[in-house]
Formats: C-alpha cells, sequence, structure tokens
C-alpha cells in the first residue's frame, strides 16, 4: 500500500533518513504502525535515489510506504510536470530539454482515457483531469 504524505522531494533528499515521518494508523484496523525502516525510491527531480519511510501493522502486518502527493504511485515525474508537458504537447511542441519518449507515453495513456470517456477537446479534458486529480495510467 501506498501513503501519500505532504512533502516535497527537495526536503526528503536534504533531510534523509534524518527527516522526522509522523506516525500513522493503519487503514485496515485503526491501530498506529511501526517504522519499517526506509526503501530507497527515484523521482525525476532528484538525481539520486531518496529514503522514503516505510510502516507496518503489528495486527495485520500490512506494509506501507509513503511517497511524496505530488507524485502519483508508480511515476517518477511530479504530476504538476506531467501536465505542463502534456498541456504544451497539446497547444504546440514537446517542451525543450524534456524526453519526447517519455511524454508520448503520458500523451499515449491520456488519449486512451479521452477515448474512453468520449471527450474531443483534449485541453480543457486535460485541465479537467489536473483539477480532479484524475490518473490515466494504471
Amino acid at each position: 500500500m501506498i501513503l501519500f504524505v505532504k512533502i516535497t522531494i527537495q526536503e526528503l533528499s536534504k533531510k534523509g533518513k534524518a527527516h522526522k515521518w509522523e506516525k500513522h494508523q493503519c487503514d485496515k484496523c485503526q491501530r498506529n504502525m511501526w517504522g519499517h525502516g526506509y526503501v530507497m525510491r527515484y523521482f525525476a527531480e532528484a538525481s539520486d535515489a531518496i529514503y522514503v519511510k516505510r510502516y507496518r501493522c503489528p495486527d495485520c502486518s500490512t506494509v506501507v510506504t509513503t511517497r511524496p502527493e505530488t507524485h502519483w504511485k508508480g511515476i517518477r515525474s511530479a504530476i504538476l510536470t506531467m501536465y505542463e508537458v502534456l498541456r504544451s504537447k497539446l497547444t504546440g511542441f514537446w517542451p525543450p530539454g524534456f524526453p519526447r519518449q517519455r511524454g508520448l507515453h503520458w500523451l499515449l495513456r491520456f488519449i486512451d482515457l479521452a477515448k474512453m470517456e468520449q471527450q474531443d477537446n483534449l485541453l480543457s479534458f486535460l485541465s479537467f483531469c489536473f483539477a480532479k486529480q484524475i490518473r490515466f495510467f494504471t
């Protein structure tokens, strides 16, 4: 499971394991979870891997990994970056210096979602998805 926390990548990379993590309750049994060490995760905004906290419930043994709320599960780039890149492409060209292949992957997934939702105006649908935090990756 993933626990989204309000923290920036810059803060995590600067503090590392010294960051003071808040205590959390298990979603299943509502018991306080124990610290279960750290795992390294890669984010596009940082050149090196960053340590994020992991928790474990003593009752149901659920393991939860923290993640900044600015990043979707399994995606290295921030949600805002994805929105800006797609908006740039839908209005013209890829942003300079951005890997076209990564942006194309996002664009194709977004177009698939728009087709399923029968949306014709991609730019307004993109704004809607961003405002509602609709994730278009599986």
